[in-house]
């Protein structure tokens, strides 16, 4: 009996030209960061004797991250003798690549939020190399 009601509301509404609409889910939130690579100063007349670069990661994303992971190449010569604000991370393959990680103060991030961290480096030219971030 209770099934013949419902086909018979259903037969009702359908007939009236009422129809049932479902919401379409709503998507999901997107996680994404970018990095910026910026050489701050020299010494020496040239990079090649030293510099001090400042990767910034941003939050780029529509919901928070927990963490984020930024690795580049560079192809000059260019290596890192020091890195504050970041955990170097193991990278195989490619000669002058190189991954850092968040650390455990600064991985977090809001919407739109950073974190900044420094490098020294040696070597190489004057070129900052493209840089990929990955969220985490």
């Amino acid at each position: 009996m209770f099934r013949r009601t419902i086909a018979a509301a259903a037969l009702a509404l359908a007939s009236a030209g009422v129809t049932a609409a479902t919401a379409a889910p709503a998507s999901a939130d997107s996680i994404g960061c970018t990095a910026s690579y910026v050489i701050s100063s020299v010494w020496g007349g040239s990079q090649s004797h030293g510099a001090l670069v400042q990767v910034t990661v941003r939050n780029s994303g529509s919901s928070a991250i927990k963490g984020w992971r930024v690795s580049w190449r560079y192809t000059d010569g260019t290596v890192v003798n020091q890195v504050g604000g970041a955990v170097s991370l193991p990278v195989i393959g490619l000669p002058g690549m190189y991954a850092f990680g968040n650390e455990s103060y600064n991985g977090a991030l809001p919407v739109g939020g950073s974190a900044v961290f420094s490098l020294l480096t040696s070597g190489g030219g004057s070129a900052a190399p493209a840089v990929t971030c990955t969220p985490s």
